[in-house]
C-alpha cells in the first residue's frame, strides 16, 4: 500500500494522531501505534478487515453512522479525490464515543491513480473540554453570579454596541434604570440572605416577562438595567409602567407556618431613549437622574 519515500511506518508510529489506510475494496491496510492507543484496537484485530465493518465506526453529530453505503466519507474522497476534513466520533473498543476531527486523503500510485485513502485523526475531547472552560470562564466574566443575569460589564459593552448601531443604521434602542425600593431595610430586617432572595426575584421576573431581545443586567447592589432594542419613547414609557407592575406582583416567602412572612417588593424606574449624540456615560447619567426622581415621588414609580 505504501510507495517508498512516501510513508515511513516508523514514523507514522510515533505521530500523537491516529493514522490508518483503507485501500478500494475498503480493507484497513495499516493501522498505527498511536491509532491503538486512540480507539483501543490492536493493529491484528482490524487490518485486513473492512472498515464498514470495523467496530470503530465514525458517527456525524447526528448519530448517523458515516460507514454505511453513500455516507462514508473514504470513499467519497476515492471517488473524487478530494481532501474531506470532518467532525465525527468514533467508537472506542471501551464503548464510549469520542469526539474527534478527521481527515480523509487520497492515496495515489506511481501513474497517479487512487489506490484508497489515508485517514488521519485526533482526539477531539481536550479542544471541547478547553471550549467549554472558556464558555465557563466567558459566563463569568459577563454574568452576574448571584442573578444569573449579566452584569455590568457585558450591560455597558452591550449599550456601546448599541450605540454604534444607532449611528450607523439609525436602529433605536432605550433603557430602563431600575432600583428595589428599601432594600437596605429588607436587608437590615430579614437578613442579607433573604436580600439576595429579593434580588434573584427581581431578575427572574424582569427576565421572564420581557421581550427576547431585551438584555437584562445586574447593575450593581440593587440597581438593575434593562436595554430594549427597536424601541421609541412612548413603548418605553409603557414598558416601565409594565415592569413596575409585575416587580410589584414580585415577592418572596420566608419562614414557614406561624412564622411565615411575605417580603414585598418595590422598585424605582427611571427610563430614556438614546440620542445620537449619546455616549454610554450620558444615557446612564439621564436614566439615573429620572430614577431618583421617582424616588423622591415617593417610589414605586417611573419616570421616562
Amino acid at each position: 500500500m505504501f510507495e517508498e519515500g512516501q510513508f515511513r511506518k516508523d514514523i507514522l508510529d510515533n505521530l500523537f494522531d491516529g493514522v490508518y489506510c483503507v485501500n478500494k475494496d475498503r480493507i484497513i491496510t495499516y493501522w498505527s501505534q498511536s491509532t491503538a492507543q486512540l480507539t483501543g484496537f490492536s493493529a491484528q484485530e482490524v487490518v485486513g478487515r473492512s472498515c464498514h465493518e470495523n467496530r470503530v465506526m465514525y458517527v456525524d453529530n447526528w448519530g448517523h453512522n458515516l460507514c454505511e453505503a453513500g455516507m462514508c466519507p473514504a470513499m467519497k474522497t476515492m471517488r473524487d479525490g478530494i481532501l474531506r476534513e470532518i467532525a465525527v466520533s468514533y467508537h472506542h473498543k471501551d464503548g464510549h464515543l469520542v469526539p474527534a476531527q478527521a481527515r480523509i486523503l487520497p492515496l495515489h500510485d506511481k501513474k497517479g491513480c487512487i489506490t484508497g485513502v489515508v485517514e488521519i485523526f485526533q482526539d477531539a475531547t481536550p479542544v471541547l473540554r478547553e471550549r467549554e472552560k472558556a464558555k465557563e470562564l466567558e459566563d463569568l466574566a459577563l454574568n452576574d453570579p448571584l442573578t444569573r443575569v449579566a452584569n455590568r460589564n457585558c450591560g455597558e459593552a452591550r449599550m456601546e454596541a448599541k450605540l454604534n448601531e444607532f449611528r450607523r443604521y439609525g436602529w433605536p434602542f432605550g433603557i430602563l434604570f431600575c432600583d428595589v425600593d428599601k432594600f437596605k431595610q429588607v436587608n437590615d430586617t430579614y437578613g442579607h440572605d433573604v436580600g439576595d432572595l429579593v434580588l434573584k426575584a427581581v431578575a427572574k421576573t424582569l427576565s421572564g416577562n420581557l421581550r427576547a431581545s431585551d438584555i437584562v443586567c445586574r447593575w450593581g447592589g440593587d440597581e438593575f438595567l434593562v436595554i430594549l432594542p427597536s424601541i421609541d419613547l412612548q413603548t418605553l414609557s409603557q414598558i416601565a409602567e409594565k415592569v413596575l407592575r409585575i416587580i410589584e406582583k414580585s415577592r418572596v416567602t420566608i419562614g414557614s407556618g406561624d412564622d411565615q412572612r411575605i417580603v414585598k417588593v418595590t422598585s424605582s424606574i427611571g427610563g430614556t431613549v438614546a440620542r445620537l449624540d449619546d455616549t454610554v456615560e450620558s444615557l446612564l447619567k439621564r436614566a439615573d437622574e429620572l430614577m431618583y426622581r421617582s424616588k423622591r415621588a415617593g417610589a414605586n414609580q417611573a419616570a421616562v
